[in-house]
């Protein structure tokens, strides 16, 4: 029988190039998957415990937020006088205190070093990531426009974080709305990523819904610019 309309790839035992391709895709998103849930188990066994009611939001969003930066490089001149990553937690204390036993850890060749900041005017261009949670809708704003081309990583679980100029933003699926449920676990916006110097790996991209540009909003949008975030 002759067969048409397949690709055949030489040397792989009359393999259809289609059906490589296929296992190809299935290895990548397998190792992908490994990669973001490893430091889980790892972390799991060290804070988490063995009970799995114990695994609060805090802890999930502290487990996003590290295996993030597994998959974001900086310009390497951004570590020409320190071998330590500066990642600062604003205005979610559980947070903080989700992450605190990965500080001093290796990441990425450099020592992870977790910080928690209650003021925003506190919070400078020499981290390398910012979280931020709760706070004022113009202070956050302020932070943001502070940092705007500036090679650090802003993330948020809030919505609204992306609209504001922030660079990523995590979406979990029990605050996602019932019609969205195809919606991806991370938005980037990767207008303001690049913008920054920074890079996200583009398997990570795959996963996220990708943003590009979104202006921040105006004042004049805002009910109230003291409004909280």
């Amino acid at each position: 029988m002759k067969l048409t309309g397949i690709s055949w790839l030489p040397g792989l035992n009359g393999c259809p190039l289609t059906a490589v391709k296929k296992v190809q895709r299935n290895i990548v998103r397998f190792s992908l998957c490994l990669i973001l849930i490893l430091p889980w188990i790892i972390l799991s066994r060290v804070s988490f415990g063995h009970d799995p009611q114990n695994v609060s939001l805090h802890k999930i969003t502290a487990l996003y937020l590290y295996n993030f930066l597994l998959f974001v490089d900086w310009p390497e001149k951004v570590f020409s006088h320190s071998n330590t990553m500066r990642v600062v937690i604003y205005g979610d204390p559980q947070l903080y205190e989700a992450m605190k036993p990965m500080s001093g850890k290796m990441i990425k060749g450099k020592t992870l070093s977790i910080i928690y900041k209650t003021r925003l005017e506190k919070i400078h261009g020499s981290s390398h990531a910012i979280f931020v949670g709760h706070g004022d809708l113009a202070g956050v704003r302020e932070l943001l426009g502070k940092l705007s081309g500036k090679p650090v990583l802003t993330v948020s679980d809030n919505a609204a974080f992306i609209g504001l100029g922030g660079m990523v933003s995590f979406n979990f699926p029990d605050v996602l709305p019932e019609k969205n449920e195809n919606r991806k676990r991370f938005t980037v916006n990767l207008h303001a990523v690049r913008k920054s110097g920074l890079e996200i790996r583009s398997r990570l991209l795959r996963i996220s819904d990708i943003i590009n540009n979104p202006g921040p909003k105006s004042r004049a949008e805002d009910i109230d610019s003291h409004d909280a975030f």
